[in-house]
């Protein structure tokens, strides 16, 4: 990797407090580049200087290098799997209260996605669980918006309109998640690079009967790519399920102790005696 952007990773993980040393080096290089050029700097080292002088230029950085894409339902032949068959088998089980952790969330469609499926097996199996949905992001910005949960109509795509006239309600120009699917997702800061803790804080234990963390492993390094995983593992209950994104895999070590649900796709199930 070029010596400047290994400085400017660096001086971003200073400048932060938070790990940008550990996201995958052609990623990092890529976004420079495109930064770089969007500023008419041919090196990385004249952006190197630019960052460094340039108050608001760290931030913007930042930015570009976090994951924040997110859509509602994405992937949906796995949130028909969820919601259809490996949901309600947990919710009998799961003795009155399912936990779910929607890891680097970004705007929070996942979690409301989840809180969705949810609470339509809850209605088709006629009973009432209680649902804590944690949702973490490390950009405070992205959370903001996941909090407020409104949304304009070109981001709302893999909502069907029934879903839309009974999940949402409108608001001027945007739709926002009714409230008792809101209630459902508490939305907080943690940083998933964070070698000091496995689980957000607010969550307080872990324990976690569904965990779904998609599209964020594959833009770590090895190492970093192994240590979240591990979070991920330690932070399941045994029985619980794990999803990921298409291109991400389990490492060789947890192959033993996770099975994968279906033939296609990423749905895992830790094993061991459920929770309940």
């Amino acid at each position: 990797m070029d010596v400047a952007v290994a400085e400017i990773l660096s001086f971003l993980t200073d400048h932060f407090g938070e790990d940008f040393q550990s996201y995958s080096k052609s990623l990092a290089e890529k976004r420079i580049a495109e930064r770089a050029a969007q500023l008419s700097l041919t090196e990385a080292s004249a952006y190197r200087e630019f960052l460094r002088s340039a108050p608001a230029e760290p931030e913007f950085l930042a930015r570009m290098l976090r994951v924040r894409f997110s859509t509602f339902f994405r992937d949906a032949l796995q949130f028909e799997l969820l919601g259809s068959v490996i949901i309600p088998a947990m919710l009998h089980d799961c003795k009155g209260l399912f936990r779910g952790w929607s890891a680097a969330c970004a705007s929070g469609e996942e979690a409301y996605s989840l809180a969705i499926i949810l609470d339509e097996a809850m209605q088709v199996l006629e009973e009432r669980v209680k649902v804590q949905i944690f949702a973490t992001d490390i950009a405070a910005d992205a959370l903001d918006e996941a909090r407020l949960a409104r949304y304009r109509p070109d981001r709302l795509g893999g909502v069907t309109l029934k879903r839309l006239q009974g999940c949402f309600t409108p608001r001027k120009s945007e739709h926002q998640v009714v409230e008792k699917l809101r209630d459902m997702v508490t939305c907080s800061r943690y940083d998933l690079l964070d070698q000091r803790t496995y689980v957000p804080p607010e969550s307080l234990f872990g324990g976690f009967d569904l965990v779904l963390c998609r599209n964020f492993l594959m833009y770590l390094d090895a190492p970093a790519y192994s240590m979240v995983f591990d979070k991920l593992f330690r932070a399941l209950n045994p029985g619980g399920v794990l999803m990921l994104g298409k291109a991400e895999t389990v490492p060789e070590r947890y192959a033993p102790d996770l099975e994968r649900i279906v033939d296609f796709g990423n749905l895992y199930r830790k094993k061991g005696a459920r929770r309940g």
